[in-house]
């Protein structure tokens, strides 16, 4: 089961390996290893916003 605490942990993972895989591919952001590491890390920020906003 994720919690909210796992949940930002693997935000903050994934905030690393973002900023490594985007380096790697030399900041170009249109690179697909870049736009699907953004795209998790975009639904486990969206995930910890929309539990925020309703009160969970």
């Amino acid at each position: 089961m994720l919690t909210q605490v796992n949940v930002e942990d693997e935000i903050h993972k994934l905030k690393d390996q973002l900023e490594q895989m985007a380096a790697k591919h030399n900041f170009n952001f249109q690179h697909p290893d870049v736009i699907s590491l953004s795209q998790k890390l975009d639904k486990l920020i969206t995930l910890v916003m929309r539990n925020k906003w309703h009160g969970r």
